[in-house]
């Protein structure tokens, strides 16, 4: 099996880059912002939350972590995943000064929604826990969002970036504006539809760099991505026939994840 091919040759090495704990972290973090109510099952304490920002529809929950002494943003996925999927745009824009950067325009206006509650937070809560360290994360529609906040971010804050299940964002420009960020992980979970969308035919690539786990959330291989190439032996070796499954981008390092009916709330 290919996936157990490319575990063995890489596992030793993937043990010293990727830190498990910080991805437990944030995924407990990305399920928590489906959740109406604080706390919830993955509600840790040593998260604080702040405040909750809803806006059209989107969600993030905004706070700061006591574990890596960082504020966070958590965005929220769809609570629709079937839907979302079928009306995902495929057409990018430019919105920003530099015209080389493209970005996926549905993505770009659910984040639009949110930013400037998020804006007006983060500039409040860096004072009271004087610090610009930061965290992003979200699972799915919210790590999309995760990554465009990331971009937006990055010359005021020190940023991490943890996503989970994440589609494709930008184009390579877009990636590529990223280098200098401080941390990244884009966790992809086995046979998870969501990463293969939109396509990189399309003009797409994906933010580096990919933690692929196998279907029991149990193992794990560091890809050879970048921020210029996806790993085509990774998650991409599944596409298309094989990477179709739904239940598995609803369940991150063996978290449910969605809303209270079908999540771990």
């Amino acid at each position: 099996m290919l996936f157990s091919s490319v575990l063995l040759s890489v596992f030793m090495f993937c043990q010293s880059m990727y830190d498990p704990w910080l991805a437990s972290v944030s995924v407990n973090l990305s399920q928590s912002a489906y959740c109406s109510t604080w706390p919830c099952a993955t509600c840790s304490p040593s998260n604080h939350l702040e405040r909750v920002i809803e806006e059209h529809g989107e969600k993030c929950l905004v706070g700061y972590n006591t574990d890596y002494d960082r504020l966070f943003v958590a965005f929220r996925g769809s609570i629709d995943l079937l839907n979302w999927i079928d009306d995902i745009q495929i057409r990018r824009i430019t919105p920003y000064n530099d015209s080389n950067v493209e970005v996926e325009q549905g993505f770009y206006k659910a984040y639009r929604y949110l930013q400037p509650a998020i804006q007006e937070s983060l500039l409040s809560l860096r004072d009271k826990y004087q610090t610009r360290r930061l965290m992003i994360t979200g699972h799915s529609l919210g790590a999309a969002l995760a990554s465009i906040m990331a971009y937006e971010t990055l010359d005021d804050y020190d940023v991490w970036l943890i996503n989970f299940g994440s589609p494709r964002v930008g184009n390579p420009a877009f990636v590529k504006a990223l280098q200098s960020i401080e941390l990244i992980y884009r966790v992809v979970h086995y046979y998870d539809i969501v990463p293969h969308t939109p396509e990189e035919a399309l003009g797409y690539l994906h933010l580096p760099y990919e933690i692929w786990y196998d279907e029991s959330n149990e193992y794990y291989v560091t890809c050879t991505d970048d921020f210029t190439h996806e790993d085509d032996s990774c998650s991409n070796s599944c596409a298309p026939i094989h990477c179709t499954s739904t239940s598995d981008h609803l369940n991150y390092l063996g978290i449910p994840m969605g809303s209270s009916s079908d999540g771990l709330c």
